[in-house]
Formats: C-alpha cells, sequence, structure tokens
C-alpha cells in the first residue's frame, strides 16, 4: 500500500513541478547562448545587451531560488493539507496507517530534492555549454586531468558514499523534523502556523542543548574529524577516524529521524483533531 500512497504523491509533485524543471533548463539553454553572443559580443551595448543578455540571467537565477523556496512550500502544504486538512478525513478512512502515510510524504519529498538537485546539475551543464561546446569539453578534460593526477589516498571512495547517504539521511530528517513541527502546531486550536514555526525552532533548540552537553562530556561525533587535514601536499591523517566520524554523524541523523517520525506517529495516532 505504500506504494500506491508513493505513486499518487509523487504524481501530484511531478504536475506542480515539470514545469519548473523544464524552466530551468530552458533558462540555462538560453543564458548559455546569451553569454556567448549577446554578452561576450562588442556589438550589443545598452538595453539590447540587458534584454538579451543580462534578463535571462537574472530570471534564471530568480526561477532557481523560486524552485528551492517552492519545493519548501510543498513539503508542508502536502502534508498539512494531506494528513491534517480536508484531505484528511479521506485519508484516514483508507487501510492505511499513519506510518505509511508518513512514510510516503517524506520519502516522495526526498525524491523531489534528488529530481530537483539532478535538475540543477544538468541546467549548470547546459548553462555552460550551450553556445560555446569546444571551451566547455576542454574545461571538462582539463578538469578530469587534474582528478586523476591527485594522489587519492585509500578509502576516498567511502568517503564519497557517506557524504551521499548523509545528504540523503540529513535531508529526510529535515523534512521529519518539519513534520513533526506541523502536527504540534496543530494540536493547538489557533494559530496553528504560528505555533507550528514556535515548534520548529523549540525542537532545534532542544537538539542544540543536547548536542551541547553531548560536547561537553568529549563525546562529539565532530571530533573525530581533526584527525583528518588537507593541505597542499594532500591528505594527512587518520582515514579510519574521518569515516568512523561520517558513519557517527550518519547514526545521529538516523537516530532524528526515527525520534521525529515516531513523534509524528503518536499525534496522528492518538492526538489528531480534523475539527
Amino acid at each position: 500500500m505504500l506504494g500506491k500512497l508513493m505513486k499518487y504523491d509523487l504524481r501530484s509533485c511531478l504536475r506542480k513541478f515539470w514545469m519548473l524543471w523544464a524552466g530551468l533548463a530552458a533558462l540555462a539553454m538560453l543564458n548559455g547562448y546569451t553569454i556567448n553572443h549577446v554578452l561576450d559580443n562588442s556589438r550589443f551595448s545598452g538595453l539590447p545587451a540587458f534584454l538579451f543578455g543580462v534578463l535571462p540571467l537574472i530570471l534564471f537565477f530568480v526561477l532557481g531560488i523560486a524552485t528551492a523556496i517552492l519545493i519548501l512550500v510543498f513539503i508542508c502544504d502536502r502534508f498539512y493539507k494531506g494528513l491534517l486538512g480536508d484531505e484528511g478525513y479521506l485519508a484516514f478512512t483508507l487501510p492505511v496507517s499513519s506510518a505509511e502515510h508518513i512514510a510516503s510524504k517524506a520519502l516522495v519529498s526526498l525524491i523531489l530534492m534528488i529530481i530537483s538537485a539532478v535538475v540543477v546539475v544538468i541546467s549548470a551543464v547546459l548553462l555552460f555549454s550551450v553556445g560555446d561546446w569546444s571551451n566547455f569539453s576542454s574545461f571538462l578534460a582539463s578538469l578530469a586531468q587534474k582528478i586523476r593526477e591527485i594522489s587519492w589516498p585509500k578509502g576516498t571512495f567511502g568517503l564519497v558514499v557517506e557524504g551521499i547517504v548523509f545528504f540523503l539521511v540529513g535531508s529526510l530528517a529535515q523534512t521529519l523534523h518539519i513534520y513533526l513541527a506541523i502536527s504540534i502546531g496543530h494540536l493547538a486550536r489557533k494559530h496553528r502556523v504560528a505555533y507550528a514555526i514556535l515548534a520548529y525552532i523549540g525542537i532545534n533548540i532542544v537538539l542544540s542543548i543536547i548536542l551541547n552537553i553531548i560536547g561537553s562530556h568529549g563525546l562529539s561525533f565532530l571530533e573525530n574529524l581533526s584527525f583528518f587535514m588537507v593541505d597542499a601536499s594532500g591528505f594527512h591523517g587518520s582515514l579510519r577516524d574521518v569515516l568512523l566520524a561520517g558513519a557517527s554523524l550518519i547514526l545521529g541523523q538516523l537516530v532524528l529521524c526515527a525520534a521525529f517520525f515516531f513523534g509524528t506517529k503518536a499525534i496522528l495516532d492518538h492526538r489528531l483533531n480534523l475539527e
């Protein structure tokens, strides 16, 4: 049933964002052309240079920022309306547990962030390649050569994998953090949005206090990172300590995911009020 819920939520997500993603890619292509044929061309100046060279670049960055904001709005809106708003009456009549509802929306939000990140990378490639592919291919070749010349220590692949996993788990933790704050805010009879914001801030304060207490007792997960130093001559220090530090950070994010998930589930199971 979780797959069916995700299919429904993902369909709603794609309907809202495919035009934004296409717009980003199109503006990247347009800017790639204008940068190489308008801004770098002395025949254009004044208003024509602004309209055909600068304005598309401004629109590209504005659309990128708007996409990031809309992702945050979508994450909040789909959870609130889908489970705590009018749609919640229908959602909780389905033979689906609250845990599946939460997991569906959280995983779809994570997929949305991943797709958006991929679109940004593709847009960057289009921005630098359209209209001047030869220079871009030369840049990639030079970059690949420098990467090959670096003396990568053993275990670098593990670090990259840990970085990717940390990004995914951390993004999921942030989404579940928002869900818990919205659920706590929903317990209020009035001004639920304001209380949700206060709950989000309050959770952050509590987490900061807990991390400070842990750090003061010498148990900070970040301490191991001091063993791994980077300078112009290469990498030094204990790679094992860095991998352990990365694993500790990931474990910490998983603990937060579990705390936020089960906290949200408890509210939906025992304190849900759709009136």
